[in-house]
């Protein structure tokens, strides 16, 4: 199904959330992994940080992923990953976000409603795995204690 996911990675701590993620999505699914790092300014000092940073992320895989460096034109970050991913043949496109429902999570919702309707491939989103949100709204707490039957549930049965 996704034999190809594409990770897109700069310097957010959330990029390491995505890698991680689609590292054991393809250990599920099989197939490859490209982490494609969006650089901004092209420096010399830029690319190697950007090659150091894919290094790192991808020890942490069991297959080497490929990576790349892209360097961004004109600010045109979307339409370059959307260009590089139709090139690729990618799948399937895996965001990470902080998970806090700040205001960078806001942007980067918007940046993948934009990166999904551009390159018409699905965009997954994910968060910090190792830090779950901890309370549950008491609205779903009320939900989540009634029966299917009484949560209005097609095909459960009504409680005897």
């Amino acid at each position: 199904m996704f034999r190809h996911i594409l990770v897109p990675i700069d310097d957010h701590p959330a990029c390491d959330h995505a890698a991680l993620h689609a590292f054991a999505l393809n250990r599920a699914l099989g197939g490859k992994i490209t982490l494609l790092y969006v650089l901004e300014q092209e420096t010399p000092l830029g690319w190697e940080a950007a090659q150091h940073r894919l290094k790192t992320l991808s020890s942490q895989a069991r297959r080497p992923p490929t990576c790349a460096v892209v360097a961004v034109r004109e600010h045109k970050v979307l339409e370059d990953i959307c260009a590089y991913a139709a090139l690729q043949g990618v799948g399937l496109i895996v965001l990470g976000i902080r998970g806090d429902g700040g205001l960078e999570d806001e942007a980067l919702g918007k940046f993948a409603a934009n990166l999904a309707r551009l390159s018409a491939l699905p965009v997954h989103l994910t968060g910090d795995q190792h830090k779950p949100f901890q309370s549950i709204p008491a609205s779903w707490q009320t939900l989540m204690d009634l029966r299917p039957s009484e949560r209005g549930e097609e095909g459960a049965q009504p409680s005897r």
